[in-house]
């Protein structure tokens, strides 16, 4: 009784240890689609959008954006149209007359595998800035943000923004 119960316990044990032949090794492209990247391309398209938004350089800004891209920020329900958005920066910049500094933004981007095709071939940039906003009244207030870029194709083409409003407008 002893031997068949060891034998049932060993088979048990050996069976339980091992994995099906199709998940043993992973595919190249299992190993390849996730990453996480601090430099490249996508991470200089993110700093030139960031730039570009600190500095007022609204056709640089608009550049870094596809045509369709749109825009929340904090609790939006409804995503903006990037044009839109990059419109009212406009409006906004010239009316308070702050001037905005990004500092030296953490920037990384990262790749994830993914079945969903809404989401195939879609990269996510992830942004830490504290941008330091200067009043026309010399008063100086800082901003821990956070954005989410949705980047595909060398574009952005959707970014969620998170940030405190409290103590940003004068």
């Amino acid at each position: 009784m002893k031997k068949t119960f060891l034998v049932a316990l060993f088979a048990t044990t050996l069976f339980a240890c091992s994995t099906p032949a199709e998940k043993a090794a992973p595919t190249e492209t299992d190993a390849t689609a996730s990453s996480c990247v601090k430099e490249g391309p996508d991470v200089d398209l993110m700093n030139k959008a960031i730039t570009a938004y600190a500095s007022g350089d609204w056709a640089a800004a608009a550049s870094c954006f596809s045509d369709s891209a749109t825009s929340s920020h904090n609790n939006d329900t409804v995503a903006m149209k990037m044009s839109d958005r990059i419109e009212l920066f406009k409006k906004q910049r010239v009316s308070s007359g702050v001037v905005v500094d990004a500092g030296t933004p953490n920037l990384e981007v990262v790749t994830v595998p993914t079945t969903n095709e809404k989401y195939k071939g879609i990269k996510w940039g992830h942004a830490w800035i504290t941008f330091k906003n200067t009043f026309k009244t010399g008063e100086v207030r800082s901003s821990l943000t956070f954005v989410m870029f949705a980047i595909k194709d060398g574009k952005i083409i959707h970014e969620q923004v998170i940030y405190d409003t409290k103590g940003l407008q004068n």
